[in-house]
């Protein structure tokens, strides 16, 4: 068995001649997809103990019944990883070397999470008023940092991981991050239901932080390939001419304006955000309809992270030669399907199949959407529209979970599941037509 994994591994990253990596890129890969797998691990471990789609809703859910500010916890997280990004892209493009500044943003990420357990710690003595406003500060804080970190990371994994090898090697190494992620999403739910509260979260919180020191020590060891192109002197005719600003917004117009397939791109995954509004209230609707205890939240978790861990092995698998659209596209049908089994759904048996294809889903997106990103301009362009991506589409994740909560605090959560299914078909009807790199 040790062989044939050995030669799994070994033909996952070879690379041929036909592949036209470049020779600095092929030097370090093996060792930086291993690195890389590492990282994935240890932070989506990490990530299971406060997960922003089924743990911290139900910890919010503890402190208040406002279905608008329940329905806020993923989205001022993933609004935060969005919008920094197209204002840091300057700063990525203009570096030759990229990895010593993601270090540091990277480093800065993790800061806010030290706060968590401490607050869990302090709910007794400050009140859950209190605990709730710096709750929402703290996820502000993660969000932003979590963006500011993003765009650095991406640019260098475009630079360490080839185009000819991107789908398999993120489709491997998050099956191991989702299968570690599995093992702390039980170890979460032992922990939720033999502590009192909010022992219980102050605890899973803390193993959080400390595993999430441990990936960024894995990601430290990342080897960025030298420029293909050593950057010349700066000559006196270059020091005299005016300095390109800090945002070039000449720049993001002019892509807007010449490149309709972007334009296309915006628009769908702009509008996918908004079909995304249910996502939040996955766990807290299944908990309150099924009259379940919150510790089945980390259940709901393990349920994602196994249907990410076959869903990461299949778009892995058949990404490089599908290509990421139809990923994303398949991902968005998955995220349908999930939200008319949540409206039909009589039982808790057959709600678990949400979290199973939201599992699929997720894992997709994840797959799909980060290559799509990096291959709709030219390279040179890449880190601004990797940046513009993600900042001009972010707005719309902080719009769904208002629209959210103001259809279940008007009607209820199946009125917010049906709004939600119609606005993911119309984004797949429109990623649809969006073109990628061809693959062969």
């Amino acid at each position: 068995m040790s062989n044939r994994i050995r030669f799994l591994v070994s033909n996952l990253f070879r690379i041929r001649p036909e592949d036209n990596v470049p020779a600095s890129v092929a030097q370090h890969f093996r060792h930086n997809a291993i690195i890389n797998t590492l990282d994935f691990s240890f932070f989506l471990m990490a990530d299971s103990f406060w997960n922003v789609n089924t743990i911290m809703p139900v910890f919010a859910a503890t402190l208040t019944d406002n279905p608008l500010l329940i329905g806020l916890m993923p989205a001022i997280v993933s609004a935060g990883w969005f919008l920094p990004q197209m204002f840091m892209a300057s700063r990525v493009t203009h570096n030759s070397k990229i990895l010593p500044f993601s270090m540091r943003m990277g480093f800065f990420e993790r800061i806010p999470n030290l706060f968590f357990p401490l607050l869990a710690l302090a709910i007794p003595n400050i009140g859950k008023s209190t605990a709730l406003i710096l709750l929402f500060l703290l996820m502000t804080w993660r969000g932003i940092a979590s963006g500011m970190a993003a765009l650095p990371w991406q640019e260098v994994m475009a630079r360490v991981i080839p185009i000819s090898h991107r789908a398999r090697f993120f489709g491997f190494s998050l099956v191991f991050g989702q299968g570690a992620g599995i093992l702390g999403s039980v170890l979460s739910g032992l922990i939720l239901a033999n502590l009192s509260y909010p022992r219980n979260y102050a605890l899973g919180f803390g193993i959080a932080v400390i595993i999430q020191w441990l990936s960024f020590a894995c990601y430290v060891q990342n080897r960025e390939p030298e420029p293909e192109q050593p950057t010349p002197p700066i000559s006196d005719t270059a020091l005299a001419q005016p300095k390109k600003p800090a945002i070039d917004f000449s720049m993001f117009g002019g892509i807007l304006k010449k490149d309709a397939n972007f334009r296309l791109y915006l628009l769908a995954r702009s509008i996918s955000f908004i079909g995304n509004m249910a996502t939040a209230f996955i766990a807290v609707f299944a908990i309150k309809t099924f009259h379940l205890p919150d510790e089945q939240a980390a259940v709901f978790t393990g349920v994602i992270l196994t249907s990410s861990v076959l869903g990461y092995a299949f778009w892995g698998a058949v990404g490089d030669r599908i290509g990421p659209k139809k990923i994303v596209v398949l991902s968005f049908i998955c995220w349908f399907a999930a939200l008319l089994v949540a409206i039909f759904s009589k039982n808790i048996w057959l709600y678990y199949l949400v979290f199973a294809l939201f599992g699929l889903y997720q894992s997709g997106v994840g797959i799909g959407d980060n290559m799509l990103i990096m291959e709709l301009g030219e390279e040179s362009l890449r880190p601004t529209y990797l940046g513009m991506g993600r900042t001009l589409t972010g707005s719309f994740l902080l719009l769904a979970p208002v629209l959210a909560g103001s259809l279940v605090a008007r009607f209820d959560y199946i009125t917010m599941f049906v709004v939600s299914a119609f606005f993911i078909a119309i984004a797949t009807l429109l990623m649809t037509r969006v073109k990628d790199v061809p693959r062969k």
